[in-house]
Order: C-alpha cells, then structure tokens, then sequence
C-alpha cells in the first residue's frame, strides 16, 4: 500500500539572473515559467508504504512496536549526488532493548519508491543498486553482525557484513543500546569535490566512505531516490525518524520581492545562525530574519547544530515587479470587543494573491482573537511580500462578588472579584487588589478597570446573633397539654444540645439528657424524678449546645416549678 503525502514545504522560486531588467512581457513569461515549475517545487513529497505514517510535518513512524512490521517513506524527487548535501534528522529506536528489533535505514537508490522485507532486511534488503546507511538494533550472526547495536555502510541492499558490499562498519552505535526510549542526532553529509561521505551520530563521526558513488555503485547515473526504511521480525519497537534540517528539502530557492515590501527567511536545525551581508535584515542572528533590502541581494546563513557543526546555505533576493505598500503595523493589544482589521490591500497589473496563515485569501482579516497572523502577497503571479504581526485580545473584566449574604457575629467573608482582563481593583473601603476581608455589615463594591473599560460589582453583607437559643423560666406539670414540658427551643441556630442538667437547690441532679435536637418536648423536663413528682419550687438548669456557626457553649439558668 503507497500513499503520497506533503512533507516539509518551502516556498520556491525559479532562479533568476542577478542582471535582470525585465520589461513587463518578459516578466510576464517568467511568472508563466513559475507556474508551471511550482507543482514541483512547491511541495517536496514523499511514497509511504507499509507500516510508514506521518505524524506531523516532521516527523514519521516506520514501524509501530508489533511483530513483523515493515515500512518505508522516499521522496519523489531524485536528487543529484553530483550535488553535495548535509541531512540533519533525529531517530528513534523504541524502547526495548534485548526483545527489540530491527532498525533503520537511509539509503538511496534509482529504482523504485516500495519497501523491501521484514526482519533482518530492515526493509532494504535485496535493492540493487543502492547505498544504505545502516543502524541496526538485532544481532543477526550470519550477517556478520557485532553483539552491540551498530552502524554500517552498504551497498546494493546487502546486509551481509562478512561480504565486500559493506563499505565502512560495522561500528557500535552510541554506548552499545540505542533501544533507549531516546532521540537520536544524525548528521550525514556528502562532499561531492573529494567523493567523502561522512555519518555523524550523536554528535560524533562514526563512518567515513570515500569512492566515487556515482560511478561505482549507479552506473553513471548521479539521480536518486532518497528516504528511510525500518522493519520489524519476532521481535519489535516503534521506529521514527524526524528532519531537522536537509539541503534536499529546507535549501532555499531564490525569491522574487516586490519594491516596497518585505519577506521572511527561514532556516532550521540550529542552535546558532549568522546572516551575511546585514544589509536589509531585520536581525542577522536568528533562524527566521525579515528581509527587505533595496537592491538584489544575495545572502548566506552560515549555522551550527546542536553538535556544532557547520553548515550553510544560500539564497538571492531579488527586487522587482509592482511597488507594495501595505504594513499590518507593529504587534499591538486590542480589547475583545473591539475586533481590528488587518489591511494587507495591494495592486499589480493583472492580479493579486492573498495568502494568510488562517487559510483566508482576502486582502483584509478581521481579528477577534489573540495571536500571530502573517500575510503573503503576489503581484501578478510574479513578485511577492509578506508582513506579520501578533495581536493580544485584552478580555473585558467581568467581576463578580455573589447575592446578598448574612452572616454569622464574629464570622467574616472573604470577596474574591478576580476576573479576566488583569484588570486593577478599587473596593468601596479604599483596599486594592481582587481580594478584600468582610468583618462589618454593609455595601460593599469593587472596581475593576483596565485599557478596555472599568467594571463594578456589589454586595450587601449583613451580620446576625447565630447563637440564639430560649430555656423557659417556668413551667407547670400537671398534664393539662399546657406547658408540662421543660425543654430548650430555638429558630434555627442550635444544631445540638449535647447536654442538659437539671439540679435541685442543694445540687442534686435530677435530670439529664444527652444529644438531642431543640424544640422536642419528648427530650425535655417532665418535673418527676425517678418517676415521682417533685416539689414546687426553682430548679437550676445547665446546658451544653452545638451551633449552627460550629461554635460550642455552656448556658445555664433557673427555672421554676408551678403545681
């Protein structure tokens, strides 16, 4: 099964000569010539076959971590390897160390775009003719294999390091376990002027080959194919690789700028940059510069990676076509309720092409939300200019303090009237910040105000006794239903009477009653003792209460007796 699938995507231009005067009609044909060249040099593609996915623009699975995998991606396009180049990617090799297998492969080859076999192959077994970088993760001992995870150079799909088509290795790779659960760097470059092919791993030259590869290995014929391969047997993990940096794919084609107007280069899989000359660059020292230079001008990146390794690259601006004058302005804040519109309008002779990152093709966009927006346009399929801007939406506060509330004497409430916008707050009492300590009743307000507008919220806070509770001071029991009963009662705010003691005047206890709710004449006081009925006369009452605001008290008092 082949898919074809975009991969890294660069704009690209036709070269042009550095002296080019054109009249509008010459102009004219090139933009034709354009046209007709962008459906392949807009989009470098690649053929999956098998297990390979993609998994982002980047990056892609070879084999998943199952049993007897075996998954390929090429590119397209043949490249020239009477050209030189360097290709910085990162790999990854699973995470299973005796149980994993089989490894991966960059090669190149001139005949097909499938995948070769499972298993000790690693998907490039038997292609002929072919160059292959080899990283293998299983020990094979009728391959010749050493018992550590190695490196080789191959040729013509023979995996067999005991015969003469291994052309440099094998090598251990790494610490001997690349099977590790981590990235791995590899820098391979290909000098064309002494026929040098050299592959760095994790920072260190592991294999040199010098031959002449063309002639030797592809019969003359310098156009390859060029991708990766990985397979999985018995045993298995999930294999990926991920491009930093290839001069097949990130090489920069010349570009076209219209008079006026600015474009944005781009270069990656670096930890340092300088651009050369400085002239119309808007930082010479980072990945992504604006350029806008009066004149034609070529520039050179000179770059380090993360080995500190040189490379470099080129690319010529050309300054031509119809003068542009939009500017998206500089990167600014707006509030959320008041969208701004970005003005990229131009004009040209025949047409003009919008492209913005969001996938809109108008001259205008209008912007509701935070973040980076970037316009390219092209004057009359020829010249072109780009502008970008990033744009902060303030939101608009909205505080909010609750309903009304009453609370508890000795209670106090904490107001949080944090909201959106990093707004500054102003309360009624004169305090700052989004929080304020409520101990007094009263009207409360804060103020929360930023660029985009001040907002007020409030809140009435009252205070009351929650600790009310009612112990009559007489009753009578002489079972007429009318007051025979001593019992505490209350409104609400006593949550338990977890004691209750009832003496006589020379401090005899004769009643108790343990955890038990208010207003429940079956829990209080009938004025007997043992059953028998007592005298007439003042009794002393002592009560331990739980209230509804957490708090414990002790009341006490006298109550009297009436037959």
């Amino acid at each position: 099964m082949c898919f074809r699938i975009h991969a890294l995507t660069a704009i690209a231009f036709i070269k042009m000569p550095h002296s080019f005067f054109l009249r509008k009609t010459a102009r004219q044909f090139l933009a034709v010539i354009f046209l007709f060249s962008s459906q392949w040099l807009w989009g470098q593609e690649f053929f999956l076959n098998g297990s390979a996915t993609q998994s982002n623009d980047t990056c892609w699975v070879l084999t998943p971590d199952e049993l007897w995998q075996v998954g390929s991606i090429w590119n397209e396009q043949k490249i020239n390897l009477n050209e030189s180049f360097q290709v910085l990617m990162d790999m990854y090799f699973g995470c299973r160390d005796s149980d994993g297998a089989d490894g991966i492969v960059f090669g190149f080859q001139p005949v097909s775009t499938s995948v070769g076999s499972q298993g000790e192959g690693i998907g490039f077994q038997g292609v002929v003719p072919s160059l292959g970088i080899e990283f293998d993760t299983w020990q094979n001992p009728n391959l010749g294999d050493p018992f550590n995870d190695h490196l080789a150079i191959v040729r013509d799909g023979n995996m067999n390091h005991n015969s003469a088509t291994t052309l440099a290795g094998p090598v251990q790779a790494g610490n001997g376990n690349i099977e590790d659960c981590k990235w791995h760097s590899l820098r391979v470059n290909w000098d064309v002027s002494t026929h040098t092919l050299e592959v760095w791993f994790d920072c260190q030259l592991r294999l040199t080959y010098t031959g002449d590869i063309v002639t030797d290995i592809f019969g003359g014929d310098p156009l390859v194919f060029w991708g990766f391969t990985a397979a999985t047997g018995g045993a298995s993990n999930l294999q990926q690789v991920c491009f930093s940096y290839t001069s097949f794919l990130d090489g920069f084609e010349d570009v076209v700028i219209c008079p006026g107007g600015q474009f944005q280069l781009k270069v990656s899989g670096g930890s340092s940059y300088s651009w050369s000359p400085t002239t119309g660059l808007s930082n010479p020292n980072i990945p992504n510069p604006i350029a806008s230079p009066d004149t034609t001008t070529t520039y050179i990146v000179d770059v380090l990676d993360a080995c500190n390794n040189p490379f470099s690259d080129s690319i010529t601006v050309f300054i031509d076509g119809d003068t542009v004058f939009f500017d998206l302005g500089p990167d600014t804040t707006i509030c959320e309720d008041s969208p701004l519109t970005l003005d990229a309008t131009s004009y040209g002779t025949n047409s003009v092409d919008y492209q913005w990152n969001n996938g809109s093709t108008s001259p205008t966009l209008q912007v509701s939300q935070s973040g980076f927006y970037a316009v390219t346009v092209t004057i009359d399929q020829y010249c072109v200019a780009d502008d970008r801007v990033y744009i902060e939406v303030t939101p608009l506060p909205w505080p909010f303090l609750g309903v009304d509330t009453v609370l508890c004497l000795e209670d106090t409430l904490l107001l949080n009237a944090s909201t959106t916008g990093n707004p500054d707050y102003l309360w009624s009492t004169g305090a700052t910040g989004p929080e304020l300590t409520v101990t007094e009743p009263g009207f409360y307000q804060v103020t929360a105000s930023n660029q985009c507008r001040d907002a007020k919220a409030g809140i009435n806070v009252g205070f009351e006794d929650c600790r009310q509770v009612y112990f009559p001071e007489a009753f009578s029991p002489n079972d007429d239903g009318i007051n025979d009963i001593f019992y505490p009662q209350d409104g609400g705010d006593v949550e338990l009477i977890l004691e209750m003691r009832i003496y006589n005047r020379w401090g005899g206890l004769v009643f108790e009653n343990l955890d038990f709710r208010p207003n429940d004449p079956s829990s209080g006081w009938d004025g007997r003792h043992k059953g028998k009925r007592l005298n007439p006369g003042v009794y002393t009452w002592l009560a331990r209460i739980r209230f509804r605001d957490g708090k414990e008290e002790w009341r006490s008092g006298a109550v009297t007796l009436i037959r």
